[in-house]
This record gives structure tokens, sequence and C-alpha cells, in this order.
């Protein structure tokens, strides 16, 4: 498998939930009989390989290209109006997991009025399309619906492989490497650290969504994007940066970029998957300016999504030794994906989408009207969606209408708190496009309050910690041993974390136990020292009667003396 294709693999094998990687989609049919249309399925069919492939899972997943078979084709009488009878057919359609090796990963459904099929209900995984063969599918939906000839085919999941045999890409993917190696040992592993007492009990993983369309706030893009030189995307993130790092008091913002991996021109018309996670990091100090952010911002993408390309393997193994290495786990909770590229193949209709993904994408929609003539956007709550993320955003449109949805964990924003993040936003376009916007002012242009943290919390290696967080994490490996772990002020990393326990100890043992018990701790990071004591003292929560106790050893835990 090429890489980004097998990088969907891990994600959607390792998930709990494996429809969250469901696409559905709804075309319209101009009222055809039904055996015309069956026909214009099989030419998508045979045009594209990815749409029916099987997959042997296994230590190595290798993937079976059917070169001729049978796809079922439901067929369902409008109940009233067809549109939401297509719409109800797509979410139970993708409601059900694939079986990857029973059979390619498609569902087909019509839905018919009076004999006709006026609606095309298409449910695939991810692991057959990402959203840019999403827009090649709509395209040439509707070329054979117009009677129109459809151009050339593009290159298949298998012409990928053999693209990545190249050197130079071979070289690229080390160099990708590397990159992500030296960004995981300095980046915060959460960008919305909420308390552990809060995260524990949490199951429901579904969010509601607020979009925002607004027309002029494109135009204060639009302007950002000419003073900078950067592109409207880069101006948004840079906005999306400095409201996140006021609200969380983090320096230092890092989001998860989705990268399409389109760049080389013999994969523009890929008709699969291929795009992978691009990772940015960037210093938002309340000394700077916007300006200087969104410069910022478009140096390091300009890195980030050439390290875009990796080799799934090779970055997995990276995460997991610097995770190890350095005792904190990255919990991906900031995404930005940006899909506004790839939009607009079919017309103005396909621009203002009624409904988007992540939810069932249905072509044509109203047209802009502002509810929020204060802002000059209007601000829509969608239904909640099961994302396993913080919070994550959705561009859609960049163009003569900004077209964004935010969906947040309302254990970080609730409602209130994510209305007024995304007005926010717009005052922050609006006033960064009259001037350049000190950072330290952002503050005034929301009611967005920072998030409130109490006694117990520290910046420690530039994460926000909560030592009764470290403390349980300790307390859940050493268990009766008598132990404590206290927050000293440390030069180069805010707070170092030290754990006293007696001997006989491991500390490599215990904190290897710890590095497994990380994953979902957002507000625990492992002990930076080991300090084996011969005996505890009578009091084991006392700071200051450990460290007056004889010491047997110190260690950082990760192989020698500290």
């Amino acid at each position: 498998m090429a890489f980004g294709h097998a990088n969907i693999m891990r994600a959607i094998t390792v998930d709990d939930d494996q429809t969250r990687d469901n696409l559905a989609m709804v075309f319209a049919v101009p009222d055809l009989p039904p055996a015309e249309v069956v026909g214009f399925v099989e030419v998508l069919l045979r045009r594209h390989e990815s749409l029916r492939t099987k997959y042997r899972l296994g230590p190595v997943v290798t993937q079976h290209v059917a070169g001729s078979g049978e796809q079922a084709i439901e067929v369902v009488e409008a109940d009233g109006d067809p549109s939401d009878t297509a719409e109800r057919t797509a979410k139970r359609l993708r409601a059900r997991p694939f079986d990857f090796q029973e059979a390619p990963p498609l569902r087909v459904a019509f839905v018919t009025q009076d004999g006709l099929v006026r609606h095309l209900v298409w449910v695939v995984s991810h692991l057959a399309m990402d959203v840019a063969a999403c827009e090649i599918l709509l395209r040439e939906w509707s070329a054979l619906t117009a009677g129109r000839e459809l151009p050339p085919n593009g290159p298949q999941p298998l012409d990928v492989v053999e693209f990545e045999r190249k050197p130079f890409v071979r070289r690229l993917t080390r160099a990708s490497a590397r990159y992500w190696e030296s960004r995981m040992r300095q980046v915060p592993q959460a960008m919305f650290p909420v308390p552990a007492a809060a995260t524990s009990a949490k199951t429901d993983w579904r969010h509601p969504g607020l979009r925002i369309r607004s027309q002029v706030a494109m135009t204060h893009l639009a302007a950002v994007a000419e003073r900078t030189g950067a592109s409207p995307s880069t101006v948004l993130l840079a906005a999306v940066n400095a409201l996140v790092c006021h609200y969380t008091g983090l320096s230092t913002c890092v989001t998860t970029s989705l990268y399409g991996n389109r760049v080389f021109q013999e994969l523009g018309d890929l008709f699969g998957t291929i795009s992978q996670d691009a990772l940015l990091s960037v210093p938002v100090p309340e000394t700077g300016t916007f300006d200087e952010l969104v410069r910022v911002l478009r140096a390091e993408s300009l890195t980030a999504y050439r390290a875009a390309w990796y080799d799934p393997a090779e970055a997995w193994d990276v995460i997991t030794r610097v995770t190890a290495e350095r005792g904190a786990s990255y919990a991906r909770d900031l995404v930005f994906n940006d899909m506004s590229p790839l939009t607009g193949t079919g017309g103005e209709a396909e621009r203002s989408a009624l409904k988007r993904l992540p939810w069932v994408w249905i072509p044509g929609g109203p047209e802009f009207a502002a509810d929020a003539p204060e802002l000059d956007a209007s601000l829509e709550w969608l239904p909640a969606e099961n994302v396993p993320i913080r919070f994550i955003v959705y561009v859609y449109r960049l163009d003569e209408e900004l077209d964004v949805t935010f969906l947040a964990d309302p254990l970080c924003l609730d409602r209130d708190g994510l209305t007024e993040f995304c007005r926010g936003l717009l005052r922050l376009l609006r006033a960064a496009a009259e001037r350049d916007q000190p950072l330290k002012e952002v503050a005034a242009l929301t009611a967005l309050e920072p998030m409130a943290r109490g006694d117990g919390w520290h910046l420690a290696d530039s994460c926000w910690i909560e030592v009764d967080a470290v403390r349980g994490l300790l307390a859940d490996v050493l268990g009766d041993r008598p132990h404590h772990v206290a927050a000293v002020p440390d030069e180069a990393l805010g707070r170092r974390l030290v754990c006293y326990l007696t001997g006989p100890a491991d500390p490599e043992d215990v904190h290897r136990r710890c590095v497994e018990r990380l994953p979902g701790r957002v507000t625990a990071i492992t002990p930076h020292e080991y300090v084996v004591c011969a005996s505890p003292p009578d009091d084991p929560a006392d700071t200051a009667a450990w460290t007056a106790r004889p010491v047997v050893s110190r260690s950082s835990g990760r192989g020698g003396p500290r």
C-alpha cells in the first residue's frame, strides 16, 4: 500500500468506531431511468480501482483489485421529498462498518420517484477515497449525467506504490521522519489540557458544529493575505492559533493540518486516498503582531507540508520512541482541514453546499444571508458529529465567501464558549484587515475568558500539567509503595517533575510503565527525575521531608544516571 493509504488503514483499524471514516455523498440525477444510471455507476467502477478493491489484513496488508464482479445497488422509493429520503438513506448506509476483506468498501443506492432516479447515494470508506477524490467523483458524475465526455483517467492507488519507490521520494520520507522527531521533542503534548477529573469519565465524542459564512470576512482575509504575502488559508489558521493560545495560555500553538499530498503533477488526479498529517508548530508570543504570526506560520507551513509525505511505519516508530524518551504523549487535539482548494469544480451550486463532510455531503445549498449583522456573517449550529478530536476546523470555501465549521469538545468549549470563539475570530480578522494587530490586544476582541486553572497547574516542558494527574499516573504504577511527586522550579523546563520513591526500585521500569499509561492523560507527563530514597518519611505527602531522606540513587528513568 502507498504511505497515505496505509496510514488511513491504520487509523481505521485502531479506531473503536470505524464508521467515523465512512464518507457519504448525495448527488442529483436529472430524472433518468434506473438502467441508464446503472450504466453510469459501472463506468465509475471500471475507471477507479479503489472502488473494487478488497484488503487482506495481517502483519502486511495487501490489496486485491477485482477485474470483474457485481455491485449491489439499493433502490429506495422516495417517501415525500426525495432529498430528505436520500439524506436519511445516506446516514443509514454510513452507520454500518465495512468488512474490507469480504467486499470493496462501497455502498450505492438510488432514490426513485415515479420510476425515475432522482438522487444517487454514495457511501464509501475513507480507505477508498479522500476528499479530493470526492471532488473528482462529483466532476465525473456531473459530466456523465450531462452527456459530456470524461477526461482521461488519472493514476490508481497501485501507481502511487510504484511512485513511492523512486529514490527522491525515499529521501523525502527520511527527511520527513527527521522533521517529525524534531517537532515531537518540543511541542506541547496537548493544546486543550482538559482536567483529568473531566476526561476520565468521557465516552461520548459527539460534538455539535458551528458553521460560519461571511463574504465580508473573506475581504478581511484577502486584505491581510495581500499585505503579508500569505494565502487566505494561512491567515485563517493564524487567527485560529492566536485565539487558541489566548484561551489556553500557551505561547506555542501546534496544529495538525491535513494535507492532500497531490503536489506532484503525476498524482494530481489520483482517485484514492493519499492525504496525511502535517505538523505545524509556531510561537505565538504576546509581544508579537498578527502579521508576524502569519509570516512565521507561512514559513513553517512550507516545511511542514513537505514533511507530510512519510512512511507511516517510520513515523509511528519515531512518535513511539520520542514519547518514551520525552515522557509526553502527543494528543493531536487541534486539527485544521482546509478543503477549499478542492471545491467549485461543478459550478456555483456546489460551492455553497447544503451539507458538507464529515456529515452527508449534499452539493447545492442556499445563498448566503447574514443572521449576525453586526459581524456581517451567519452562524449556524449543526447536528452533533462523532469526531474524537477536541477541536477541529473544516474549511470549505475561501473565495468570494468564507465558509468554515468548528467542532469543539464541550469539555474544552461549551456552546457559549465556541460561539464567542467564532465571534472573536471574525472581530480579529476585521481588526487585522485595518492594521497589523498586536497579539496582546487579542483579548480585547473577544469575551472568551482564558481557561481557569487552580493550584497544582504548572507549565513543564511546554506542557500544561496537573501535579495531581501526574501523582495519579504514578499511583497507578506504584500502587501502595511510598512515593511522592513534586514540581520544582527549573530554568529550562519551567517546572521539573521529581518522583521520590523507596527502594529497591528500577526507575527505568517505572518510567516504561508510566509511558504505557500516558495516552489519554493530557495533563500528565512522566517525571523528569526519579530519586530513590532509603526509607520514606513519616508524612509521604511532605516534599521537604522527602528531600531530607538519604538518597540511594538518582535517575531520569530513560537509561543511565541523570
